[in-house]
């Protein structure tokens, strides 16, 4: 006799009311025995130009945008998620390289 296959819960979406958009100049990361954590953040500079034309920028301003943290399994799935999803775009452009040569 077998078992009849397990019945999964509908997954109701839906974007939170302060849901935003951000967009990320760089990530810092960690991981410990039970967390995993991103802090992600946004660079601007003023730069000025030298009389001799060469850009001068004398203080970046890094603004720390939003911290996530997750159980460490959530962010070990994420990273190998991640890396297949790269892995993936880096052979169809490979792919795609080799067909219009």
């Amino acid at each position: 006799m077998t078992n009849p296959p397990p019945i999964l819960p509908k997954v109701v979406t839906e974007k939170s009311p302060d849901f935003k958009e951000i967009f990320a100049d760089g990530v810092y990361t960690w991981a410990n025995t039970g967390a995993g954590t991103l802090i992600f953040f946004k660079d601007t500079f003023d730069p000025t130009i030298t009389q001799e034309g060469q850009l001068n920028v004398k203080s970046i301003h890094r603004v720390f945008t939003v911290e996530v943290r997750m159980p460490r399994e959530l962010y070990k799935n994420l990273i190998e998620w991640m890396s297949g999803q790269l892995k993936n775009v880096e052979d169809l452009e490979k792919s795609q390289n080799i067909n219009q040569k």
